[in-house]
């Protein structure tokens, strides 16, 4: 009779915990309009460029995941550029932390470069600190009206600075 009691008030307490859990999940306004599906068109590097994004929340709600994959294909048939981006808000610091892993370099996970921005009601603008004179601004904004992105991409060499990629985002049709 001690077990069955037992096992029902485990059963209870852990549907509670989960049901709680459910209702405490992060909310994201902004980053909840960047769900979904994209098309990316646009420059980088100087190239026209059009890039499949598929953005969502993983990992319980916790994180929000960004995958790039270009259309643009290389000598072996691959995509020229594949990333997959984590943004999470970090509310002891009131800003978005940014890890941005890429197929151009396979150091995103020891360079301990981790971008962060603050928030504001339609923008993104992540900075990336290189070093004390190299860094990289990476910056969503939001267009409520056209329910579309603009992403701009820009170096900042110890002051000179210079477009890398221009680019818009409009829902995968």
């Amino acid at each position: 009779m001690i077990i069955k009691r037992l096992l029902i008030f485990l059963a209870v307490t852990s549907l509670s915990f989960r049901l709680q859990a459910q209702h405490n999940l992060p909310s994201d306004a902004l980053l909840d309009h960047l769900t979904g599906k994209w098309l990316l068109t646009g420059y980088m590097a100087g190239k026209q460029v059009k890039h499949d994004i598929n953005a969502g929340w993983v990992l319980g709600h916790e994180y929000f995941q960004i995958k790039e994959t270009s259309r643009e294909r290389d000598a072996k048939g691959r995509p020229d550029y594949e990333a997959v981006v984590y943004i999470t808000f970090n509310k002891t610091n009131h800003q978005y932390d940014c890890l941005w892993l890429d197929n151009t370099s396979n150091a995103g996970l020891s360079n301990g470069i981790i971008a962060h921005a603050k928030r504001e009601p339609n923008q993104l603008a992540l900075l990336f600190k290189f070093n004390q004179h190299f860094y990289f601004h990476t910056t969503f904004t939001y267009n409520p009206s056209q329910k579309s992105w603009k992403w701009l991409m820009t170096s900042d060499d110890d002051g000179k600075k210079e477009i890398f990629a221009n680019a818009i985002l409009q829902k995968a049709k």
